[in-house]
């Protein structure tokens, strides 16, 4: 796999060898055409800013720089000059050059000393605030800054860090804390290039305790008592409960509310001598030195109710014969007991049983469903099963039965998956496309319906897709996949058209079958990659025909011996304005006499993209030729139409029809235009309360339009012609204009003619839409 080169790497980079201040750098390029390299040099001094220090240009792979003595960083960053060669008169670049990453080189300067513990307080006006200060700091402390960490208790990692510049020998800030735990913090000094030593930890500060989340267990014991649960808090040393009958009552009727205390960190507490059928609602918060917390939410639960129909469910629908089938339900409690008994009704084939079966989980499990294992291999293939199932919670009265569920019983799926060459011999060792895929379904008493195709990589690789840009594929990730209808056996064949692989990794194959009774099952199977690499240097020749406005290219792609290489197909791809690529042709041989037609490049600089795919292995190289220089001061519209040639230049000469590339209507306006672009994105701009702008939601939508407006002569009788045809075309056109932009488009013309008048004014509304190259 070929990429384009653009940069030089960086390969050495430092101090000198006897030297203090002078720092060197050398590189790697080979692209050919290389003219010199260009050096830039850097430094700065300690306040943020760089200073360019050196802009050299090298005629070899290496550069020195001596950096002043304020400097406490330098940095450097190269770039590779192309040659030139002449193109329609102008001296265009064989290739573009780009600037390496940077590299840095750092005067380390003393850091700041230790400085004192930070003081740390609860905010005197928010209890939900501490404030961090350090103060009388020494003048001559080299410290710009100062860093401030604040720790939570039992974490160890900062709980939140903060900056402040020092100011009157002191500095300060603020950080917003979560209540119920207990805060210590510590300080450093920093500059502009380094840190200082932390200092001793601040005493801890202790803040009232966090509101309880919620009321996790609330559910009767007997008919007349219950038990209850909630979340812990830290740094708590009792909790009050409230309970009443009306929730109401809390805030407006505390006559009609009971307070408990309970000194404990347990959360947990039960209650007795209430009354049965009756609905109670709780609250609690938690209790410390510093304060109380804000009530949970509220609970409530009613003492003494039967339950509702369990909710059930089963492992599967569809069982296999051997295979364990497990059916679930769920006690709906509507006073919170536990279940007591359950009822099990069993109907296989029309022969019922029924069964009692006692709770005996734990109370850890109590709030997970239930379960009752049935053993398939006792039944033959076709058997039925109907189920349906009862409960009964604390006062042992049976709920209604839930809904009635059915199994059927079927013989396991199989799958055999095999991969193998042109010939029909499987292989594990993929040397060339294309290979074939075969999977055979049992048993014979189930039809497939369909086949799902699956090949992921069994490691991660870097790439090219068929553009020619770069991408990661991650071990695990799919490189193909794909669902076939199919009532009997797989047998597909993969070519290099279908997917890239690369050389050297391994790739599982994943098929799953999907048959009539609805029971699926999957088997797979691997290869490995292993084929020669080719390097492969695709390129192209490149004419423009000023008399139909377009581009001739010839793609070739060579070899590392200079020749044409073999097994390949080139694909030819205009790159837009935009940065997007438009395909232009696609499976060229790769040989001389083959010729691709652009019609619509753009009119400042053609660029283009040229693929090279490797059709035994996929393989991808692609190269991006320098912009071929077009200088079209014209703007150019095309249209399906029988051609025609409306080049104004040529009104005074005979009428001549051409047969261009463009088998449509072509009309060149060579006068001065404005040109005015907008663009209208789809965007719902929605307002909620509570937030003080609206919310923006994107759709797809890019509303991409244009205004072009010109004066054309009043004499100038074939544009005038070519502009009132196209002012009546139902249907797209091809625009471009000399600034690069060029889009297919819907148009609108509306030409104003005023009598006696030396000029037309002509406007052209433009909305760009879909279309091809």
């Amino acid at each position: 796999m070929a990429t384009t080169k653009s940069a030089p790497t960086i390969e050495k980079f430092g101090l000198q060898t006897g030297t203090e201040r002078t720092i060197f750098a050398t590189w790697k390029w080979s692209k050919s055409h290389t003219k010199e390299y260009k050096c830039i040099w850097y430094y700065a001094t300690g306040d943020g800013v760089w200073f360019v220090g050196a802009d050299t240009t090298e005629t070899v792979k290496q550069s020195t720089y001596t950096a002043p003595e304020n400097a406490t960083k330098v940095k450097f960053k190269v770039k590779a000059i192309a040659k030139k060669h002449k193109v329609n008169k102008k001296d265009v670049a064989y290739w573009t050059g780009k600037f390496s990453s940077e590299k840095k080189y750092n005067f380390k300067s003393s850091p700041p000393s230790k400085p004192s513990a930070p003081e740390i307080g609860i905010n005197e006006y928010n209890k939900t605030q501490i404030d961090l200060s350090i103060s009388n700091l020494d003048s001559k402390w080299t410290a710009t800054g100062v860093e401030f960490e604040v720790y939570k208790d039992g974490t160890s990692d900062p709980f939140y860090t903060g900056y402040s510049i020092i100011q009157n020998q002191s500095a300060g800030i603020s950080c917003t804390i979560e209540t119920g735990y207990k805060y210590k913090a510590r300080c450093r000094g920093y500059t502009m290039d380094d840190e200082g030593e932390w200092s001793d930890y601040s005493s801890t500060v202790t803040t009232q305790p966090s509101s309880p989340g919620k009321i996790t267990t609330l559910r009767a014991l007997s008919s007349t008592s219950i038990t209850m649960d909630w979340d812990r808090v830290a740094n708590c040393t009792s909790y009050e409960i409230q309970y009443t009958t009306e929730r109401q009552y809390f805030d407006a009727n505390p006559d009609q509310v009971t307070s408990k205390t309970i000194e404990s960190e347990a959360g947990h507490a039960e209650f007795t001598g209430l009354e049965s059928g009756k609905e109670y609602f709780f609250r609690v918060r938690a209790v410390n030195s510093a304060g109380n917390s804000g009530w949970s939410d509220v609970a409530s639960v009613v003492i003494g109710k039967e339950p509702s129909a369990p909710t059930t469910w089963s492992s599967t629908t569809t069982a296999m014969v051997g295979e364990s089938l497990i059916l679930y339900w769920i006690h709906n409690s509507q006073d919170g007991s536990y279940e007591k008994h359950a009822q099990l009704e069993l109907n296989v084939d029309g022969r019922i049983t029924t069964q009692t079966i006692q709770n005996t989980k734990s109370d850890d499990d109590q709030g997970k469903a239930s379960t009752y294992s049935i053993n398939t291999g006792v039944y033959t293939e076709g058997t039925t099963i109907k189920w349906r199932v009862r409960t009964s919670g604390i006062t042992e009265a049976y709920s209604e039965w839930s809904a009635t569920r059915e199994v059927n019983i079927y013989a396991h799926p199989t799958l055999s998956v095999y991969v193998r060459k042109m010939d029909g011999t499987a292989l594990s060792t993929l040397t060339s496309f294309p290979f074939y895929i075969n999977a055979i379904p049992g048993p014979k008493t189930q039809s497939p319906i369909g086949y799902y195709v699956d090949i992921t990589a069994n490691e991660g690789y870097e790439t090219t897709d068929q553009v020619g840009n770069e991408y990661m594929v991650t071990a695990g990730e799919s490189v193909y996949s794909k669902y076939f209808n199919a009532s009997g056996n797989l047998a597909i064949g993969i070519s290099a058209n279908d997917l890239d692989l690369e050389n050297g990794i391994s790739y599982t194959v994943k098929v799953t079958v999907t048959m009539n009774i609805g029971l699926s099952c999957d088997a797979t199977t691997k290869f490995t990659v292993s084929w020669d690499e080719t390097v492969d240097e695709p390129n192209a020749e490149i004419a423009y025909d000023p008399d139909t406005y377009s581009c001739i290219i010839r793609p070739y792609c060579e070899d590392e011996n200079e020749k044409l290489a073999a097994n390949v197909r080139l694909a030819v791809y205009r790159k837009e304005y935009t940065g997007e690529f438009v395909e232009i042709a696609s499976g060229i041989e790769n040989t001389h006499g083959h010729y691709v037609t652009d019609p619509h490049p753009a009119l400042d600089y053609a660029r283009y993209r040229i693929v090279a795919t490797d059709i035994k292995t996929g393989a991808v190289s692609y190269y991006d030729p320098p912009g071929y220089p077009i200088g079209e001061d014209g703007v150019i519209i095309q249209w399906s139409e029988a051609w025609s040639s409306f080049d104004s230049s040529l009104a005074n000469e005979a009428d001549e029809v051409a047969t261009p590339p463009w088998t449509g209507s072509l009309v060149r306006l060579p006068y001065n235009v404005d040109v005015s672009d907008k663009n209208d994105k789809d965007v719902a701009l929605v307002k909620y309360v509570g937030r003080k702008r609206p919310v923006s939601y994107y759709g797809t939508q890019l509303g991409e339009t244009s205004s072009w407006k010109m004066e054309v002569p009043s004499n100038d009788e074939e544009t005038l012609y070519a502009l009132r045809r196209l002012a009546v075309w139902m249907g797209d056109v091809y625009a471009r204009e000399p600034s690069g932009t060029g889009y297919w488009a819907h148009i609108k013309v509306s030409i104003s003619q005023t009598h006696c008048a030396l000029t037309i004014p002509v406007s052209i509304e433009l909305t760009r839409v879909e279309g091809g190259a």
